[in-house]
């Protein structure tokens, strides 16, 4: 269950986390100890992008060649990082990793960035069974001050079959402070076209929306753009500045996800190629919660999608996803039910922000986050959305329950201007699967149900 317990954090976290299986033991005094000052590695006096590939690709070497000591002992690392990990628990680590997805089999690609007092190493990681980006991230000083995974997003550079009936254009457009990379997938024929604007789900997803082995977005963005509709999909701000954001105390989900979509459809509005006319917005998850609030600010689009949306709080759906991956294995230990009181605590505290001390971080978020959400009814907002809107759930959805889908369909199934469906079989990923969900089938390659995607380009249509 414990392996559960970590998809499902780095599922739900508004922003990016070292996310790790478990907590490692707290460091024991040894011979073994950690660097903090670098080992015959000449740390310049501002850290440059050279730095960057060094430390970054050597550190990453070392601990997928197994030689965790080596990794633990030549690069300099923070306070931080020192308090919380070990060749052990890095051992620990990657044993399991490589028990569920597969042995290592190389490095696909890299790049680096600078945020701030920040830099970052990412390069793509192919494992057996999945794929993954290793981010490494260096502070001003040259030492190691944070290890995750992320979405895989070195997919072009894996040789693949060039799509046909379609093009992609890529894209920047957002607001000034907080420019994002996108791409257009458009039908490559002559005149306009509807389009759709794809919005993510919690956590700091990338354009593709990618989670484990599958990249919903882009299965969207392909089909409809085949059978004649456009689609815009971008990067999160969340994907391309957590750094950042991380800090931020006043983000609510405005900032986080709002603001945006505002520029994607004024973006898109100026396209000659599409339809200003027949613009939609599609919000998978996070995204279909907070539509109401999306529409509320998108007057000029046409209509509107929820899918797999939560209508109740997030803080009412963690406690729920937590019981159902603890009986999935029947089990619980003293760690892991440490583990869940702690995250039941935190999903409490979202639902009663005056609890959440100044400081403190909630489920990835401090305290105004919660605060503007506690304010927020999206149900009730969404009896004043005027346009279309196409309402959908999968039966076999874990992270959001079925009872989600009833809360709006009671509420507003007599609206003329809403359409409902439940479709039979699909996950929150809105694949088609028949055995219990657990997280686990996110690591296994699927694609968005074709029925769904053959209903969208309907509701586009004005024919649902």
């Amino acid at each position: 269950m414990k392996r559960y317990m970590f998809l499902v954090l780095c599922l739900l976290l508004i922003l990016p986390t070292a996310c790790r299986s478990s907590d490692p033991p707290p460091l024991d005094p040894s011979e073994e100890e950690p660097n903090d000052e670098g080992n015959n590695l000449d740390i310049p006096e501002v850290i440059d992008e050279a730095y960057l590939i060094q430390v970054g690709s050597g550190y990453l070497e070392s601990l997928f060649s197994g030689a965790y000591s080596e990794a633990y002992t030549t690069y300099p690392h923070d306070e931080n990082m020192i308090a919380a990990i070990d060749p052990e628990a890095y051992e620990a680590f990657f044993v399991d990793m490589y028990a569920n997805y597969g042995p290592f089999i190389e490095f696909v690609g890299s790049e680096t960035r600078f945020q701030g007092d920040f830099g970052f190493y990412t390069t793509g990681v192919v494992l057996e069974q999945n794929k993954l980006n290793a981010n490494v991230v260096i502070d001003k000083e040259g030492r190691i001050a944070g290890f995750n995974f992320g979405a895989f997003s070195f997919e072009d550079e894996i040789a693949q079959d060039p799509p046909e009936g379609f093009k992609e254009i890529s894209i920047v457009f957002g607001d000034n402070d907080w420019p994002l990379d996108g791409k257009i997938t458009t039908p490559d024929t002559s005149g306009t076209h509807p389009m759709v604007i794809l919005v993510h789900g919690s956590g700091p997803n990338d354009m593709n929306e990618t989670i484990g082995a599958n990249a919903p977005f882009r299965d969207m963005a392909y089909y409809l753009a085949e059978r004649g509709v456009s689609v815009l999909r971008y990067d999160k701000r969340t994907y391309t500045y957590g750094a950042v954001m991380g800090g931020m105390k006043d983000l609510t989900v405005y900032g986080e996800v709002i603001d945006d979509v505002v520029e994607a459809v004024a973006f898109a509005s100026s396209l000659e190629y599409v339809d200003p006319d027949q613009i939609y917005v599609l919000g998978h998850s996070l995204g279909a919660y907070l539509m109401p609030r999306i529409a509320e600010v998108t007057p000029d689009a046409a209509g509107y999608m929820m899918a797999a949306g939560i209508f109740s709080s997030l803080g009412e759906i963690v406690p729920y996803q937590i019981e159902y991956l603890s009986a999935l294995d029947g089990e619980i230990t003293d760690e892991e039910l440490a583990y869940i009181e702690a995250m039941t605590e935190e999903a409490h505290k979202s639902l009663n922000p005056e609890l959440i001390g100044d400081d403190e971080v909630i489920l990835g978020a401090y305290r105004p986050y919660w605060e503007d959400l506690a304010a927020y009814d999206p149900v009730e907002m969404a009896r004043e959305i005027e346009k279309p809107v196409f309402v959908f759930q999968g039966d076999r959805d874990y992270q959001v329950p079925i009872s989600e889908f009833s809360i709006i369909y009671e509420a507003l199934k007599d609206q003329d201007n809403y359409s409902f469906k439940v479709y039979e079989g699909i996950n929150h990923l809105l694949i088609y699967g028949e055995s219990a969900p657990t997280p686990e089938e996110y690591y296994v390659k699927g694609h968005v149900h074709e029925p769904l995607l053959e209903d969208i380009i309907l509701f586009v249509q004005n024919q649902l």
